[in-house]
C-alpha cells in the first residue's frame, strides 16, 4: 500500500498534513508530541455539467445535444423517421 496525504489534529488544536498508510488513524503531533487523530475529509466528487456547477461542461452537453437533434430533424425530413 502506498502513502497518502491526510490531515491530523491533536487535542491542543495543532493541525498538520502527514503522508501515511491509509489505515493509520492516529499519529504523534509534530508540535507537541501528543496523539493526533486523522480528520474526516470531504469526499471527492465530480459534478455533472447539467447542474450548472461547471458551465463549460453544460455548454459542451448543450452543443452535443443540439447536434444530435439536428441530425434527427434531418433524418425525419429525408425519411419521415427519427432513425
Amino acid at each position: 500500500m502506498g502513502l497518502r496525504l491526510f490531515d491530523f489534529e491533536c487535542a491542543l488544536g495543532h493541525r498538520d498534513e502527514y503522508f501515511v498508510e491509509a489505515d493509520v488513524r492516529v499519529i504523534e503531533c509534530r508540535v507537541c508530541g501528543r496523539v493526533a487523530a486523522r480528520l474526516i475529509a470531504a469526499p471527492r466528487i465530480n459534478l455533472e455539467g447539467i447542474s450548472g456547477d461547471f458551465p463549460t461542461a453544460a455548454d459542451k452537453w448543450e452543443k452535443r445535444r443540439e447536434s444530435h437533434m439536428a441530425k434527427e430533424r434531418k433524418n425525419k425530413e429525408r425519411h419521415g423517421t427519427y432513425d
